[in-house]
């Protein structure tokens, strides 16, 4: 009976700390958008770009190629269920004049 116990207290500490590790990893990544999209926005320019793959499983996003100061750079960016955007429909991009490579597009709520 020791066993059994010890074993669902092993179980419970395991779980909990794999939750915790997914949390801080979540955050991380939701802090460090939020830190882009501000670079972004304090010094940017638009561009057109083309979408060149659409992901719908698991999460909706967009690839996209724009071109700024003759340099081509293919980044990604969230859409909505209720955004209508095909492969190989033009966009909007706007981007950060400082880092190019950082973007988000028409389809972004902070645009």
């Amino acid at each position: 009976m020791q066993k059994n116990k010890k074993d669902t207290i092993i179980g419970v500490i395991f779980t909990l700390s794999l939750v915790l590790v997914i949390s801080l990893i979540a955050y991380y990544l939701r802090v460090s958008r939020k830190e882009d999209i501000k670079l972004i926005n304090n010094s940017f320019g638009y561009t057109k770009g083309i979408v060149i793959k659409k992901t719908v499983y698991k999460s909706r996003s967009i690839n996209v190629k724009y071109i700024v100061n003759g340099k081509s750079y293919i980044e990604s960016d969230g859409i909505n269920a209720e955004d209508n955007v095909s492969e190989g429909d033009s966009i909007i991009v706007k981007y950060s004049t400082e880092k190019p490579e950082l973007m988000i597009t028409q389809f972004n709520d902070e645009f």
